[in-house]
């Protein structure tokens, strides 16, 4: 008889020969967070559809009739193109940042960092107070994504990828 014992199996490899290791849960949780602004934004879209007659009236001084309704078509073109542009650059980069993408955790930064710019200054239009809800939200949702991405954790798992 022989003594023989094979070796186990080492950890699956992932691209580049890089050891696939899992996300820790910043990362897991930030991913998360990322969905949850990518639904807000689906939300205050929607809710800008319903405001929209309250939103185009409180933004539109002396606009006739017509103007208005450019004014309507305007911002149902813009509201859709941004929403849909914006929400897929948050998914794609949440999940890069999911497979360890230290550049999307910048990227996703700065994307914080301007909606925030923008949320604020959102506070000082007049709005509904239910899309001002939708914005408290998302800013808060930011806040944490800012938390999360930057723990020890996440940074460990960033800079080892």
């Amino acid at each position: 008889m022989s003594n023989y014992q094979p070796m186990s199996a080492p950890p699956p490899e992932g691209r580049a020969g890089r050891r696939s290791v899992e996300a820790p849960p910043s990362i897991r949780t930030a991913v998360n967070i990322v969905w949850g602004i990518v639904a807000m934004s689906v939300v205050s879209l929607l809710l800008t559809f319903v405001y929209l007659d309250d939103l185009v009236e409180a933004a539109s001084v002396n606009l006739s009739a017509e103007q208005q309704d450019a004014a309507r078509t305007a911002a149902l073109v813009s509201g859709v193109l941004f929403a849909v542009v914006f929400g897929v650059l948050w998914a794609v980069l949440g999940l890069f940042l999911g497979r360890g993408k230290s550049w999307a955790r910048v990227v996703l930064t700065v994307l914080v960092v301007i909606g925030v710019l923008g949320g604020l200054f959102g506070f000082f239009s007049s709005r509904p107070v239910l899309l001002t809800i939708a914005g408290i939200v998302t800013l808060a949702l930011q806040a944490a994504l800012l938390y999360f991405m930057w723990q020890r954790d996440a940074t460990a798992y960033l800079q080892g990828r």
